[in-house]
């Protein structure tokens, strides 16, 4: 049985990181995630060639 009762804890702290991870979205009327946008895409990775992952060319417009 001590397989079990490290599955219900793991299972436990897995849910309470969630939860944790997931303040902002679930109490504020219009929780969004922040700071993953592509305006805060470093100019020195655009010169390496690495993209913000919006799409092509649409880095700039956002």
């Amino acid at each position: 049985m001590p397989i079990i009762e490290l599955l219900l804890l793991t299972l436990i702290l897995v849910l309470i990181a969630v939860l944790a991870l997931s303040v902002r979205l679930i109490f504020t009327k219009k929780g969004e995630f922040r700071g993953g946008s592509c305006r805060n895409h470093p100019d020195d990775l655009k010169n390496k060639g690495v993209s913000c992952g919006c799409g092509a060319g649409s880095c700039e417009t956002n």
